[in-house]
């Protein structure tokens, strides 16, 4: 079965939007040319530059998407890379059904928003979200008719292909370093190899008894990002050394168990029952297979954003805190969980309500009480607590500062006060109520500057001059 019929069934409820808007901002601009959005407080950043999918690529329908799904069938999700100083997208015409038609690769310079360059991409299973070598590295589709791993230079756009005959599923990378998962999944015969683009298993290559089925989502099947390697295939997890490709330990996902990466080498397991999709419980495994941790509790917290300021940030299981490296559980809060009741979809009557993890702050969110909560990772301690009727989600972090998306615009929210310093409307960048809805991209690829990508537009957010 190939494995493209998973995403044909995800594609076809995607649905077609229009391409009119005009941007509404202040008048008046800064020295650099960032504009005051209207209505929004000083504290808040200006438009440095704004992206139209269709304008740019000079057709009609033409819309964002997230590089990391490839280009072979359209999933919908609209997105980009950040590498260095280019934001690396796909741009395609979208027609509501299966497939993106006239895919290319553009490379936007992140400063400034002018399209440095644009390469054809069809046929692409995937992409890394790291470069690798100042290259966005994908693979081509298990059906292209010239199997190979394609690079696009971030700073020409200039394809470099290396042939293969493997049947790629999954690309990771870190460090410049390239990992490469292939095989036929439906007879457990897959292999990983470490390298280069120009070299992918000059490092080494390890046979993995694994499998699933092409239907499954294989997004991300390959980690490399959190201390070590993690293959999930179907029902099994596998942990590898990054330097060696040594199987280091395996567990089992019983039922529709699922299992996360975190940092410092920790992988959490979710076990749960495929009927009501019951949680009834988590272990955190370290890098040698050794089960740190393990609660008996429905709750799992759901994070939208897991970046802890460093390993000594405990690692959060049901309602307590767990040391990342000995597992010793370190405080509880009955903060994070909250009641829910059950329904068809869900036979749990808790639920959790962390949402991220931002340095050594814990963000929660009780959709009972539509209250949103910081905490102290180290300590446990309440710093804060709000009402709030919609914070959206957290998707971006920077220093203190949170940046939550929600339907209506981006807003931010310090972590040490819960505090909005400022927000920024959707309608006072572009007063079309669809060039720049809520199902896109955020991102802060440095301290003050973000980017946010809607299928439609996309825009880069920075200071103003003062």
């Amino acid at each position: 079965m190939n494995r493209g019929i998973r995403n044909l069934l995800l594609a076809a409820t995607t649905a077609a939007v229009t391409v009119a808007g005009a941007v509404v901002v202040a008048a008046h601009a800064g020295g650099d040319g960032t504009r005051k959005i209207t209505g929004t407080v000083d504290a808040a950043p200006g438009l440095g530059w704004s992206v139209d999918a269709a304008a740019m690529y000079g057709r009609s329908f033409a819309e964002f998407r997230d590089p990391r799904n490839g280009s072979e069938y359209d999933w919908g999700d609209p997105g980009f890379v950040h590498a260095n100083d280019v934001l690396v997208s796909v741009v395609g015409v979208s027609h509501g059904g299966m497939s993106l038609k006239s895919p290319a690769m553009v490379g936007i310079d992140a400063a400034s928003g002018e399209v440095r360059w644009q390469s054809p991409a069809d046929d692409l299973g995937g992409c890394t979200s790291v470069p690798v070598d100042g290259q966005l590295v994908c693979f081509t589709s298990p059906a292209a008719t010239e199997p190979a791993l394609v690079g696009f230079d971030l700073g020409t756009g200039e394809i470099t292909r290396t042939p293969t005959d493997w049947m790629v599923f999954a690309l990771a990378a870190v460090d410049d370093r390239l990992y490469v998962a292939e095989g036929n999944i439906e007879d457990d015969d897959v292999r990983l190899h470490a390298g280069t683009l120009a070299d992918p298993d000059g490092q080494w290559s390890q046979p993995f008894a694994m499998g699933s089925v092409w239907e499954d989502d294989l997004t991300n099947a390959l980690d490399v990002s959190h201390g070590q390697g993690v293959l999930t295939l179907g029902p099994d997890v596998a942990g590898f050394d990054l330097d060696s490709g040594r199987p280091t330990w395996t567990a089992r996902l019983d039922g529709c168990s699922r299992a996360t990466p975190s940092d410092g080498g920790v992988v959490v397991r979710f076990r749960t029952d495929c009927v009501g999709h019951r949680i009834t419980g988590s272990d955190a495994v370290d890098r040698s297979g050794r089960t740190l941790a393990s609660v008996d509790s429905e709750v799992a917290q759901p994070l939208s954003l897991d970046r802890p300021a460093d390993d000594g940030i405990p690692l959060l299981l049901g309602d307590g805190a767990y040391d990342r490296r000995t597992g010793a559980l370190l405080w509880t809060s009955p903060d994070l969980i909250s009641a829910r009741e059950a329904d068809e979809y869900n036979a749990n009557t808790t639920q959790g309500t962390a949402v991220a993890v931002a340095g050594d702050v814990a963000v929660l969110r009780d959709h009972g009480t539509k209250t949103t909560t910081g905490l102290d990772l180290r300590t446990g301690s309440r710093l804060w607590r709000h009402d709030d009727e919609s914070l959206g989600t957290v998707d971006a972090l920077d220093g203190n500062i949170v940046l939550t998306l929600g339907a209506e615009g981006i807003r931010a929210v310090d972590t040490r006060s819960g505090e909005s310093p400022w927000e920024t409307p959707f309608l006072a960048i572009d007063d079309d109520p669809d060039a720049l809805s809520s199902n896109g991209m955020l991102a802060s690829p440095q301290p003050g500057r973000y980017v946010y990508a809607s299928a439609r537009t996309m825009i880069g957010l920075r200071p103003l001059p003062r």
